[in-house]
């Protein structure tokens, strides 16, 4: 199903700056940056129309085909190099510019979410599935229709430039961010950058606190290391009525509870963010029965590798001490999850430069806090240094959104935007000297 999208006047980012609040400053343009920003404007209603036929069409990860066949098609006719089959629907779309030049790469994630979806857009989506036995509308709810075709309108805009552009730009459409088997660690473990390693990576969130024409950013850790733990406390089992009988599943499991919130405020600095919750206690199925299992999950966030490993062996201690006491049979796995995002304060410093001048205002550039959710864009980042901003997508009638929720929107203003800045960003690193952390002036 397509919708026709109207037509994305070439006033937009100004219009989107005034409803943010913001005054543009007065920034020469180059004419390269000119016609990047002509080019988008031209294309955007093209854009539009891709954003709206994803979200009516969701896919969740490693199933995300027909997402996939509309990138790589689109990649084919810009007439880059397409190479598919990594980690099963990621494609690479390979970009050679005219001129000499280093390899940079751009992440834009494919991946739907099982929610159904609750608005009255006449694109929203109506696709529904299975999940685990449950069936389930599709939703784009974290903006990844938005992302993907963020990929494909700067794929465009730099083909067209591709004789003033320097080196080679990879545009990276990725599989299945939403689930805990990354997309991103499986496309680089499969070899996507055997033979051209990029020398830096960019991509952009959805931001759904920050108006159309404003960019959130963050100089180092930016999202959490998202580990698992899966605990099983044994017991024989028997009746409550005589509970010194046997080991009590429920009543180890809850110390262990409330020791992980002790070891956090009294074992750790308050400087090294953490957070552990227990999502997850199923234990017994009468009144008058202890158990002879309780089983716990829970989800801990931190940041940069010391801190994972720390916490690793404090758990592993504190539970293994709590169930050595109560004479408990146990079991623990503690799963590394994706790392936590880390944007190299160079990398950032350059694109905020740049942002600066090509949205005219350093006052839509919204310095953000480091978040506890986790991004599996940080696998890149320990191939090279990396950067991601987060892209305001709030509606003007809106003072807020939410994405994974049923009711998430987003203001179709921010693609435009996102295109022309991220287009100029990559001109900018290419054409910077070698060595260099300042912006070639063009």
């Amino acid at each position: 199903m397509r919708i026709r999208a109207l037509a994305i006047p070439t006033t937009i980012l100004a219009a989107a700056l005034l409803a943010s609040g913001l005054q543009a400053a007065v920034y020469p343009s180059t004419p390269l940056e000119k016609k990047v920003k002509a080019l988008t404007d031209k294309l955007s209603p093209e854009l539009i129309d891709i954003r709206r036929d994803i979200h009516c069409h969701p896919e969740l990860g490693f199933q995300e085909t027909r997402t996939s066949a509309i990138v790589a098609d689109y990649f084919r006719k810009l007439g880059l190099e397409v190479r598919t089959g990594y980690a099963k629907t990621g494609v690479l779309g390979i970009l050679k510019g005219g001129k000499p030049g280093p390899v940079v790469a751009m992440r834009g994630d494919m991946d739907a979410l099982p929610i159904t979806e609750e608005t009255d857009f006449p694109f929203a989506s109506k696709d529904r599935t299975t999940v685990d036995g449950r069936e389930t509308g599709l939703m784009h709810a974290c903006g990844h229709d938005i992302h993907t075709t963020l990929l494909l309108g700067v794929a465009a805009v730099l083909s067209a430039v591709k004789s003033d552009l320097p080196g080679t730009v990879i545009f990276i459409a990725q599989p299945a961010e939403e689930i805990e088997q990354s997309g991103a660690s499986l496309m680089i473990a499969e070899g996507a950058f055997k033979d051209l390693v990029p020398a830096a990576f960019f991509s952009y969130h959805v931001d759904d606190t920050l108006k159309a024409g404003r960019i959130g950013w963050t100089s180092g850790f930016m999202a959490a290391n998202v580990d698992n733990i899966d605990l099983e406390i044994r017991s024989e089992g028997c009746h409550g009525a005589y509970p010194y009988l046997c080991v009590d599943p429920i009543v180890v499991g809850a110390e262990i509870v409330t020791a992980l919130q002790v070891m956090i405020s009294r074992e750790l600095s308050v400087h090294d963010n953490t957070v552990i919750t227990v999502g997850s206690f199923h234990a017994g199925s009468a009144h008058n029965i202890i158990p002879e299992s309780a089983r716990l999950q829970a989800t801990v966030r931190s940041y940069g590798e010391p801190q994972r490993r720390a916490l690793k062996d404090r758990i592993t201690r504190l539970v293994a001490g709590i169930c050595e006491a109560a004479a408990a049979p146990f079991s623990l796995d503690f799963r590394p999850g994706s790392p936590s995002v880390y944007n190299d304060p160079a990398l950032t410093a350059s694109a905020l430069a740049t942002a600066e001048r090509v949205l005219g205002s350093k006052s839509a550039l919204v310095e953000q806090k480091p978040e506890m959710g986790g991004e599996d864009f940080s696998y890149f980042g320990k191939i090279a240094p990396a950067v991601m901003f987060n892209l305001g997508v709030v509606p003007p009638d809106l003072e807020a959104t939410a994405v994974h929720s049923p009711t998430f929107v987003a203001d179709e203003a921010a693609i435009p935007i996102g295109v022309n800045l991220m287009a100029n960003i990559i001109l900018d690193h290419q054409m910077k000297p070698a060595g260099s952390k300042a912006a070639a002036k063009r």
